[in-house]
């Protein structure tokens, strides 16, 4: 085994495995060894080879010096002595004061030791190595920092390990300086792989208590990187986890379990946490596998199983501000030159989720491809289903949380399941037109059929299934909003549906130029300018949505009307062989020849989003969507960023979002920038938000820096998170310690990160 393999290694029980090795290969053949001294001398008779005085002894890359050294031929017994050294080259070096054994029986006794690798470094007080027995070291240690006396590391008293490459190690405690910090009296694993470790994270916090995490770190061929730990929580108790992740080229595997009973369910009233019981015992069960069966053949599985509404939101808050709500589901998809097809299976297998079932659905989308030889081109989307909407199961009524003076109980209900047979096929066809070089019109025509098994009698608006959304809404279980519910008594239909429009393109741009503002950082730069518009005219479909069952966009279609005008402007620079925006300004303005449904007015949205990016050290974001119907800005973004990634830096980031229901824009056959996702057929309310927040990053020294993360809303006035972190690079890590506050939840950080592997850190992270 080579030194080299020692680098990853984070524990003390790879010594064991390692350094009899290194020993192993200084003298493997006598015949095969070179070895050169002041003095040198052989018995033929006995067989002894004595070598004195400046002794090398060298066999391909590896070396060792001694003041003395002794073979025997016969026997196979040898020894080396004062100050050993072997050295294998450009990876590291191992010392003792002497060492002793037999070459043909691979054993090997050592004392004292020091071994420096390219980045780890371990010593210890004594050893031995056999090839059929148990391996020993004995007072070993290991760390990252290369001074004597190093300022951390991992050591054991008693290190085991067997030929079936397992092992135990006594008394293990990692020390800072001479400073024991943390200890455990007995650990196990294997050494059959080159990526092992373990996870150390004490720490507090306000929703755990006093807190710790230990667990073990391991790689193998099949399941890939692998956690396993143990979490002991003086206010939650006893949580036990496993993560594991595959990826390859044709395969990628994710598992992530969790389970712990928990001694401080959250609750908003006695045994319930707001309107669904409280569950004690909690858990997450989520995998995700893709598999490429052949090329062009991928199968891809979710399951995303939890015991309460809250799981995600209290042990799993990076998914859950990604997805608030997973999915679970499984897609086997065939991707071809002209066409792609798939099967899809998705069930809702969280009963306090709402989701829409595909049980199953069967896709064929064709992309845009010219007819034979003609320049007229065609696209398709299909599907084929059976769907079924499920709300939330709620476990209290809504008349726990409205007063009984206002409750009604036709109207303050939950939302009805329901399900229909759905087939639903789009057929565009446009013909790009090209007059000249700087225009380009395309007339395009969408025909549209969808067919249902089942529809509803009694009509839903838009403004009804907004109604239903906000009061399904588990996290304000005191609203007021009605429910209205489809019946099953429209019986089967099918829905026609065309669309016709318009699109006129250009573009223009200007020569390189020379700039003159060199504290910009560009040299040239031009400027592009496309403006376009998209005219779009949906009659009213065959059917009112109002009476069809809603699963998504497509079941929501109406007449649509609108002229859109844009313009996207582009100011360049060149950077090398790459050209890079510095500017860039994309805006929009909707014009409705008919009256909007939700504001009663012909004007839609205005909207613009800016991207400044001068130098590498400042950059400006802003969106701002103006609804010119309703005479109100709807949506503001603004981000700021300032300082260069060394140096000290910062950025500003302010989102507000008026109270609105806002206006669909929709078109089957073309595309339309959308920069708030809110112009869609599918509405919600969209609540009121006004925060400010900012990030500062102080360089105090070269070693020392300092943090600031703040959060404000303006909305309710409070500081709704704010935290603050001093770090300090030492000599062979760094350390970071940090408090917090999260809705008035407080917090503690503290972490140390090795230098020489900035991923590998103990952290308590709160």
């Amino acid at each position: 085994m080579s030194l080299h393999k020692l680098i990853p290694v984070c524990v003390l029980f790879l010594i064991a495995a390692s350094l009899p090795a290194q020993v192993e290969r200084i003298l493997p053949k006598a015949d095969e060894i070179q070895v050169e001294a002041e003095e040198l001398t052989h018995s033929q008779t006995s067989g002894n080879v004595q070598a004195k005085g400046k002794v090398v002894v060298t066999y391909g890359d590896l070396q060792m010096t001694a003041a003395e050294a002794s073979i025997n031929a016969n026997t196979g017994e040898f020894s080396a002595s004062g100050d050993v050294k072997v050295t294998l080259k450009e990876q590291g070096s191992w010392q003792a004061p002497a060492i002793q054994g037999n070459i043909q029986k691979k054993e090997f006794r050592f004392g004292p030791f020091r071994m420096d690798g390219k980045v780890w470094h371990a010593g210890g007080q004594a050893g031995s190595y056999s090839e059929d027995e148990n391996d020993v070291l004995s007072g070993g240690w290991l760390s990252t920092c290369e001074l004597h006396r190093p300022h951390y590391c991992i050591s054991a008293k008693e290190i085991i390990h067997r030929p079936d490459q397992t092992f135990t190690a006594k008394h293990v405690t990692l020390r800072f300086w001479s400073v024991p910090i943390f200890y455990l009296p007995w650990l196990w694993g294997s050494t059959n792989t080159s990526n092992i470790g373990w996870i150390i994270k004490p720490g507090y916090s306000g929703k755990r208590g006093a807190y710790l995490r230990i667990g073990r770190l391991w790689q193998n061929e099949t399941l890939g990187e692998n956690q396993l730990y143990l979490d002991l929580m003086s206010k939650r108790g006893l949580g036990l986890g496993f993560d594991s992740e595959y990826t390859s080229e044709s395969r990628d595997l994710k598992i992530q379990l969790y389970g712990l009973r928990d001694r401080d369910t959250p609750e908003t009233r006695p045994g319930y946490n707001r309107r669904f019981a409280a569950e004690d015992e909690r858990f997450r069960l989520n995998t995700y596998y893709r598999h490429e069966l052949y090329p062009d053949l991928t199968l891809r599985l979710n399951v995303d199983y939890l015991s309460d509404i809250a799981m995600l939101e209290d042990w799993f808050r990076r998914d859950y501000r990604r997805f608030e709500q997973p999915k679970s589901f499984a897609d086997l998809t065939y991707d071809h030159k002209y066409f792609s097809a798939g099967l899809n299976i998705r069930p809702r297998i969280n009963e306090f989720y709402t989701a829409v079932e595909s049980l199953p659905e069967l896709r064929l989308n064709i992309p845009k491809i010219a007819l034979g030889h003609s320049p007229l081109l065609y696209n398709s989307e299909n599907s084929l289903g059976y769907y079924r909407m499920k709300w939330r199961n709620f476990d209290l009524s809504r008349r726990f949380f409205i007063p009984p003076a206002e409750y009604i109980a036709d109207l303050h209900t939950d939302p009805s399941d329901y399900s229909s047979f759905r087939a639903d096929t789009l057929h565009t066809f446009s013909l790009p037109l090209d007059l000249g070089s700087a225009l380009t019109i395309t007339p395009r025509a969408s025909f549209r059929a969808t067919s249902y098994s089942r529809s509803s009698r009694n009509k839903l608006s838009t403004q009804d299934l907004a109604d239903i959304i906000a009061a399904e809404n588990h996290d304000h279980p005191h609203n007021q909003f009605p429910v209205t519910a489809y019946d099953d008594r429209g019986g089967s239909l099918t829905r026609l549906a065309a669309e016709f429009g318009l699109e006129m393109r250009s573009k223009f741009w200007s020569d390189w130029q020379e700039s003159q503002l060199p504290a910009l950082q560009f040299g040239t730069w031009r400027h592009i300018v496309e403006p376009y518009l998209n005219y779009t005219f949906a009659p009213e479909p065959s059917e009112d949505r109002d009476n069809l069952y809603f699963f998504d966009s497509i079941d929501r279609l109406q007449k649509q009307h609108f002229l859109r005008l844009g313009l996207d402007q582009r100011w360049q620079t060149r950077q090398g062989d790459s050209i890079r925006n510095l500017f860039r300004w994309q805006s929009y303005l909707d014009i409705h020849f008919d009256r909007g449904e939700e504001s009663g007015r012909y004007p839609g949205d205005w909207g613009n989003r800016w991207e400044f990016d001068p130098r590498e050290d400042f950059g400006l974001r802003a969106v701002l969507l103006h609804d010119l119907g309703e005479g109100d800005i709807q949506r503001g973004e603004f981000g700021l960023r300032l300082g260069a990634e060394e140096d000290l830096h910062g950025s500003l980031k302010y989102i507000y979002r008026n109270d609105h229901l806002s206006r669909a824009t929709y078109s089957m056959g073309s595309s339309l920038v959308d920069f708030t996702g809110e112009s869609g057929y599918v509405k919600k309310y969209f609540e009121t938000t006004d925060t400010i927040s900012a990030t500062v990053h102080i360089p105090i020294n070269d070693k020392t820096a300092f943090d600031i993360n703040a959060e404000y809303d303006l909305e309710k006035h409070r500081l709704s998170e704010h935290t603050y972190e001093l770090s300090r690079q030492l000599h062979c890590w760094t350390m970071v310690l940090g408090v917090g506050w999260d809705n008035h939840d407080f917090q503690v950080m503290l972490m140390f990160r090795l230098t020489a592997f900035p991923k590998v850190k103990i952290d308590l992270d709160f």
